[in-house]
């Protein structure tokens, strides 16, 4: 037992290590198993300071409120487009926006849209293939069984708005038990290099279909911030039985592997102003005098953020910290993940 536990800490790694080539460093899972064989394994980066509070059940009833959806608009572009149309959900996940952005091929045909009744701005990425053979199709074409790999023109893009404007609003439909949303197209771009509709940082929930008519095939994506779909969600999910939430859901357990995890903590005070004239003539040996009330009002931080507010004093020998109410950013940050 002790030969194993040294042979762990021999290959400790830094977290850092992590954002870099699988190659640079070892990968673990979970619970501690170290991987030997990465050739299968996609690494992500995830922001825990801009986490995205969704349990498995959650994303759950989102996938079937999506193949719902998914149903719905498949008949809807059938119809509009006079052929058949068929659409798949592939999947739906959170990602950093500036991650989304570089995922985007180009040229490709994406749409810049805002619901009225929020904030932000979503993306509808479209295969520039499927695009092509959409206008074909309105043209009264077939739809081009080989169609050229490249950006729409102004005139095509006006073609193709009705079909954009179908799959938002159909998209929109689906959220009408929680809150009435009304799309309007602001923009288009051929390229993700130049997106900057959102922080690169915000974290983005994306839909990913396989969409196919004719013999030609390719993705569609919506992608909206979560900052933006947050009042819809809470709604909604709120509304979800507590009985079907924890059939769902799987128990929250403590792994032993987050116990060696470091986390920065430091106490603060919110203290006194001073002016930049005062500062600058601060010199080694003054003497800046305190308010006795500012150790009752502590404030204790995790990793960036307040999380508890408190007293700190003496305690025999050791500078201690008394815990007296927490933050409502310590309760999302250290409640939500724990466990």
């Amino acid at each position: 037992m002790a030969s194993d536990e040294a042979d762990f800490n021999d290959e400790s790694f830094d977290l850092s290590e992590i954002g870099s080539s699988v190659e640079t460093g070892p990968l673990y899972l979970y619970d501690g198993t170290k991987l030997t064989d990465h050739s299968e394994i996609s690494i992500k980066r995830y922001d825990f300071t801009n986490p995205i509070v969704l349990t498995d059940s959650d994303i759950n009833h989102l996938k079937t409120k999506c193949e719902q959806f998914v149903y719905y608009l498949s008949g809807h572009l059938s119809m509009f487009l006079r052929t058949e149309f068929n659409l798949e959900l592939e999947d739906l996940n959170a990602d950093l926006y500036a991650n989304f952005t570089n995922s985007i091929k180009s040229p490709s045909c994406v749409t810049l849209f805002k619901l009225q009744e929020l904030n932000g701005v979503g993306v509808l990425d479209v295969n520039s293939h499927l695009s092509a053979t959409v206008v074909d199709r309105i043209l009264g074409g077939r739809g081009s069984t080989n169609p050229e790999e490249r950006g729409l023109t102004d005139i095509e893009k006006a073609l193709v708005e009705d079909f954009n404007q179908i799959i938002l609003e159909e998209w929109c439909n689906q959220w009408n038990t929680v809150m009435k949303l009304n799309p309007s197209i602001v923009g288009t771009e051929s390229t993700g290099k130049f997106l900057q509709t959102s922080p690169p940082d915000a974290m983005m929930l994306v839909l990913v279909l396989e969409a196919s008519f004719g013999d030609v095939s390719g993705p569609l994506r919506i992608a909206v911030p979560y900052y933006t779909m947050e009042p819809v969600l809470s709604r909604l999910l709120q509304a979800v039985p507590s009985s079907e939430k924890q059939k769902n859901s799987k128990p929250l357990r403590w792994h032993e592997t987050y116990n060696d995890i470091p986390v920065d903590i430091s106490a603060e005070w919110d203290a006194f102003q001073l002016t930049l004239r005062d500062v600058a003539n601060l010199e080694v040996g003054d003497v800046l005098e305190l308010n006795p009330d500012l150790l009752t009002q502590t404030n204790l931080r995790i990793a960036g953020n307040t999380c508890f507010v408190g007293e700190i004093g003496l305690d025999g020998d050791q500078v201690a910290f008394q815990v007296n109410s927490s933050t409502a950013e310590g309760k999302k940050l250290i409640g939500k993940n724990h466990g």
